[in-house]
């Protein structure tokens, strides 16, 4: 069984907590972080760890992508690509709901904080987090959108919330009917990756004990 991880955009351990938490998983380092190098571009966009995801695994019908956070919806649209045989997403249920007005205004503030960080608009670290990537994708979705989109993905759908999430409680229910195959909720009391894998290995393995 292949497991590949898709680690937070921006997060400055990048992927290193997850391979100490599940060594024989794949987990790539995404572009702009540890001694990956940024995108050439400059704007982040999550298509490439799609790309990376599917280099990744040799077997689609044996493999398992974890999408975690702001690269939980890549990990999503490569599982509606028929790319993987289960798909897991952590805190990737989205937040609240905005209007269109809110997701207007919300672009161009997330414009706006970029072109007003030096940091962000200056030269990239040539090792490290990319300070362009902790401002995330400009990716911005309606309930519309999602309940239709998520139709589309029939595999087996583990959905782990922790303390980070931003999905209101009383709504996960109602998202998670959203999918087209079957899924199952964990929710936990911390964002250790630690505590993370064990809820994926038993997951994937409910009836072998799990290893951590």
């Amino acid at each position: 069984m292949t497991v590949v991880v898709l680690h937070d955009l921006g997060d400055p351990a990048g992927g290193a907590r997850w391979r100490a938490a599940a060594p024989d998983w794949i987990v790539p380092e995404l572009p702009g972080h540890g001694a990956t190098p940024p995108v050439r571009t400059g704007h982040y966009d999550p298509m490439s760890p799609i790309a990376i995801a599917r280099w990744s695994i040799a077997d689609p019908d044996d493999a398992t992508v974890v999408g975690v956070r702001r690269n939980a919806h890549g990990a999503l649209v490569h599982a509606a690509g028929g790319g993987c045989a289960r798909v897991v997403i952590v805190d990737g249920l989205w937040g609240r709901w905005r209007s269109p007005s809110e997701q207007v205004d919300a672009f161009y503030g997330f414009v706006r904080a970029i072109a007003g960080d030096p940091a962000a608009t200056g030269p990239a670290p040539s090792a490290g987090t990319d300070p362009r990537a902790t401002y995330g994708y400009g990716l911005f979705t309606s309930a519309r959108f999602s309940q239709r989109f998520w139709a589309a993905i029939g595999q087996p759908v583990l959905v782990v919330e922790t303390p980070r999430s931003t999905t209101p409680p009383g709504e996960r229910a109602e998202r998670m009917s959203w999918f087209g195959g079957p899924t199952e909720l964990v929710e936990l009391d911390t964002d250790d990756p630690a505590a993370i894998v064990t809820a994926i290995d038993r997951w994937l393995r409910p009836d072998d004990e799990v290893r951590r």
